[in-house]
């Protein structure tokens, strides 16, 4: 990774507020107690029903986990008292946007890229991945509940990280920090529904800083 792109990162972690405590959702946001009785387990679970370890098929979340579980989010996003949207980025999205950053490995490499994603973390917090890796993982959560229908005409989404989503009404494309990378985009699967909330996958990382 270039010192451009590692500089800004690290900038990210000195400046962000991490927030992780928070997890009441804006006014008018959907609690998950409202929502039906019988749902899957926790976002952990739903999660970690991708199986351990990684694989070819970069529909599911393998590197997702491999990233939360290195956090030590998986507890966080067990919680059943939680209430958020977690923007998923399947495994082809963590190797694209490795590839946006100079992984060479083929698109199915999903544990090539986790390796080059771990290896610029590292360099990047001086030999600690986890601050800035963590930083990344809360840009992807939004305290409270946003099913489709109220993702669509929302002009923006608060994060964890302290650091908003814009979004323009509509569209399915969600707007990170960096204008020069191509910006990721709702996919299926959508609306994957947890006790603890909502998942919408993506297809690339979302960036929490203008690298």
């Amino acid at each position: 990774m270039n010192k451009r792109i590692s500089a800004g990162l690290a900038a990210a972690v000195a400046t962000v507020s991490i927030v992780a405590t928070s997890f009441a959702g804006p006014a008018g946001a959907t609690s998950s107690q409202d929502q039906p009785e019988g749902l899957p387990g926790s976002i952990t679970d739903v999660v970690a029903a991708s199986g351990s370890g990684f694989d070819s098929f970069g529909g599911d979340y393998d590197v997702l986990l491999a990233a939360v579980s290195a956090a030590g989010l998986a507890e966080t996003l067990d919680d059943p008292e939680l209430n958020v949207t977690v923007w998923a980025p399947k495994d082809r999205a963590f190797v694209k946007t490795a590839q946006d950053l100079g992984f060479t490995g083929a698109i199915t490499d999903e544990e090539g890229a986790w390796n080059f994603l771990v290896t610029a973390l590292t360099s990047i917090g001086g030999g600690d991945p986890i601050p800035t890796l963590t930083t990344i993982l809360q840009y992807h959560v939004t305290p409270g509940y946003f099913g489709v229908r109220r993702v669509l005409p929302a002009p923006r989404f608060a994060t964890l990280a302290g650091i908003n989503i814009r979004h323009t009404p509509g569209t399915t494309v969600l707007q990170d920090k960096d204008p020069d990378f191509r910006d990721p985009r709702l996919v299926t699967p959508l609306s994957v529904r947890a006790s603890n909330g909502i998942i919408h996958t993506i297809n690339r990382v979302l960036l929490p800083v203008n690298l």
